[in-house]
This record gives structure tokens, sequence and C-alpha cells, in this order.
């Protein structure tokens, strides 16, 4: 079984490493540090032989020697290579290593010079210093010492081991610390889960009135946007219960009446009647359950449906009036479509857009003049670039008073003479605003009807 993975851990690990990065840039930089201190004392040593040396050799009675005790104090070093050389302008060598180099630079200031070299594959340092030649006024003295750096570089990782304890000590120290400021800090999450522990299963409220830090609130706000959505979904479920109770249960009531009329009573014409108001009342039942699942489907998220792309609306509404007129024939109505054939493009789903037209036409069919029943479909692109799909027919129309209740659920105008669900409308709103689309009922006088509006928004490019 794979463990889960430990924020703690993880927030260590992102510390640590750094912190082994800064022990180690530490290290380098106080072995960089010592080595230019160690070279410092040992070029001032070399440099203070030097000019000892100079003094020895100019108070020699004027004959430019060194002793035995001389040799002994500059060579004193059995591992190290310590060397010396006397240098005359005029007279050349005077004492000394023969071999030694001559400075970079044969000063006149008379500045010190140091010069870096190698001997025979072991790095040396040479301190050099001009001085007048006491013996002969007019030549210059060049005083040369040079020695390994091998007591340089032995300094330099002395200075480094002394200090590295120290610097891990404080870095475990610092990790230690760290770890106690990473288990405080993440006690702030206590809250946020004792608050969602506690909550009963019902309690979908946001979560926004916790004291959470401010690099928690992303987490509350996703959170809340959860509990959200299935607040959301979880009224549509119960909503739909209720509809599918509420719109089912008379339909359901006269099934089961009509069942026990034929049963009572068994003579032919009596059953042919009760099973004439059973078909009735099938039929009936099946379009209020078709209703019922394509309103749920008009309220279902946005994330359950299919993802709104550009269309072509005009073809859209072109297809779906062509699919009803044979069904308009039969029934004497005259249906016809006013609007281009293509080129008027909306971004929605093809699916939806249909149903909403369906629902409009057959509202539309429902109620048109019996006499002379007339529906026509109109499609118009508005000049900001939007556009507004139309459905009217030849009607009663509807009393002005209850024009603003039109869309609501179940809602149906008093004295139509049409049975209905109350749902079409209801359907025609949901997948309205869906499309952010705006629904509008008109209420005609010339030509006497009712029209309804549908007026899609500027596409977004």
């Amino acid at each position: 079984m794979v463990r889960n993975p430990s924020l703690r851990r993880r927030l260590l690990l992102f510390v640590s490493v750094p912190l082994l990065a800064v022990l180690i840039c530490g290290g380098i930089i106080n072995y960089v540090i010592g080595l230019h201190y160690a070279n410092k004392v040992y070029d001032r040593w070399l440099l203070n032989s030097a000019n000892a040396m100079g003094d020895l050799v100019n108070s020699d009675a004027g004959r430019n020697e060194l002793g035995e005790q001389a040799r002994i104090l500059l060579q004193f070093s059995v591992h190290d290579r310590n060397v010396f050389a006397v240098r005359s302008l005029h007279y050349g060598v005077l004492a000394g290593d023969q071999d030694l180099p001559q400075p970079d630079a044969m000063a006149s200031n008379r500045l010190p010079v140091f010069t870096n070299f190698d001997d025979h594959g072991r790095p040396m340092r040479m301190a050099s210093v001009f001085l007048d030649n006491k013996a002969d006024p007019g030549d210059t003295l060049v005083i040369s010492t040079a020695e390994t750096v091998r007591n340089r570089k032995a300094l330099a990782r002395e200075l480094l081991f002394s200090t590295a304890p120290i610097e891990l000590l404080l870095i475990c120290a610092a990790m230690a610390l760290v770890w106690l400021g990473i288990n405080r800090g993440l006690r702030v999450l206590d809250p946020l889960a004792h608050e969602i522990r506690m909550r009963d299963a019902g309690d979908l409220s946001p979560l926004r009135t916790i004291d959470a830090p401010l690099e928690v609130q992303p987490l509350v706000a996703t959170i809340d946007a959860l509990l959200s959505r299935l607040d959301r979904m979880l009224r549509q479920q119960q909503r739909f219960i209720a509809d599918a109770a509420h719109q089912l249960r008379t339909p359901l009531a006269g099934l089961r009446l009509q069942a026990e009329r034929a049963l009572a009573d068994p003579r032919p014409e009596t059953v042919r009647e009760a099973l004439t108001h059973v078909e009735r009342l099938s039929a009936g039942t099946a379009r209020a359950a078709g209703q019922l699942l394509a309103l749920a489907r008009a309220q279902a998220p946005d994330e359950s449906l299919g993802v709104a792309v550009p269309l072509d609306l005009a073809g859209v509404v072109r297809d779906e009036v062509s699919a009803r007129v044979p069904d308009a024939i039969a029934r004497g109505i005259d249906l016809g479509y006013r609007g281009p054939n293509h080129g008027v493009r909306v971004i929605g789903d093809a699916v939806l857009l249909r149903e909403m037209l369906g629902n409009l036409l057959d509202n539309a069919m429902r109620y048109g003049n019996r006499g002379n029943p007339v529906v026509t479909v109109g499609l118009e692109a508005d000049d900001d670039g939007g556009c507004t799909l139309t459905v009217q027919d030849n009607g009663p129309g509807v009393a002005p008073e209850l024009v603003p209740r039109l869309g609501e659920r179940f809602f149906r105008a008093i004295g139509n003479g049409h049975e209905g669900t109350g749902l079409g409308l209801a359907i025609v709103r949901e997948i309205a605003e869906r499309h952010g689309a705006e629904l509008v009922f008109v209420n005609h006088r010339k030509p006497h009807g009712l029209r309804v509006e549908v007026r899609f928004p500027v596409m977004a490019t």
C-alpha cells in the first residue's frame, strides 16, 4: 500500500536542502577566507625575513655574505623547502640558491615584490626587497626569500575543520527549530478540519467564516465552490423529485382509477372507454416525464453537459422547423420560417437549443387559433452583433397580468382550454438563461397572439 506523502516531511526537505547547500557554501567560503589570511600571515613572515636578511647582509663588513647561523635560521623546516638568494645588480648572485628565479619586476620604486613559481612540481611563493648596497653605493641588492605554500593550505584546512562542526551544529539546531515551527504552523489547519468533521451531512454552507491563514484561503475557496456545486445539485435533485411527484401523481391516480373501473365492469363498452382514458393518460404521463427530464437536463451543472461551442443557429432553427412540418400539416397548422438559412452564429449547446425551440413550437402549435392556426418562427441578426429568435402564434394570447408569470414551473394560463404540464416555457427559460440569453414575452394585438423572443448576446471572439 502506497503511503500518503507527509506535508511536514516535504516542508522539512524543502528547507533542509537549502540549509545543506548553505553549509557547503559556508565551508567553501571559510576555506577561501582562511587561505587568504594564511597567505597574508606567511607573506608578512617572508617579507620580514627578507628585510632581516638585508640588514644582516649590509652589516657584514661589506662582504655581502651570510654566516651559517643565518642559513640555519632561514632553512629550518625539514618537510618544507625554505630558500633565499642575495643578488647584486652588478655582481649577480652573492649568496643563497642559484636557481631561485628573479623577481617578476626589478622595481625602481623599491617596493616589495611577491612572486609565485613552481619548483619541481611544488608550488612556492617568494618575497623580494630592494636595498642599496653599502659596500658599493651605485649597486642595488635584491634579497629574496621563498617557501612552499604547503603550510598555508594546511592552516586554511585547519581553520575549516575547526569551524565545520560548529556550523553543522548550528544547521542541526536550525533544522530542529524549523521542524517545531512547521508542526506549530500546521496546527492552523486544525480548526478547518474540525469544522468540516463536525458538520452535519446536509450542511453545505460556505466555510468563509473560519479564520484561516492567507495561504489557506485558496483551499477554503475551493472547498466553498465544491460545497456550492453540491448544494446546487442536491437542490436540483430535490426539485426534480418534487416536480415528478407533483406532475405524475394525478395521471397515475387516473390510470389506477380506470383500471379499477374496467375490472369492476367487464362489459366491452366500459372496458373500451377505460382503455381510451388509459391511453390518453399514458400519453400525458409520457409527455410529462419527458419534459421533467428535459427540465432536469437544462438545470444540470455545466460540467455534466457538452462543452458550448460556436454553432450556426440558423441551421439549427431551420432543421428543427423542417422536422416539425409533417406534424404541423397533419394538425392543419400553417408553420413557417422567416430568416437566413445560415450565418447566424452563437455559442451554445445544439441539443439544448433544439429542445428549447421544440418546446416553443409545441406551445405555439397548442395555443394557436383553432380555426386557422398560424405559427411563424423568425431569426434575425441584431445590429450589435447578437441575434433574436422569435416564435409567434395567432392564438388568443395571455392576459397582461399573467405575462410576468410565464416561464414558472407548472404555471398554466387559466381558461385556454388546453391540457399541459406547465413545464414547456420553464424549460425554455432555463435553456435561455444557460446560454446567457434574455427571454421576452410580447402579448400582441395586431396580429393577435403571443410572441416569444429569445435575445442571444454577442458571441465572444
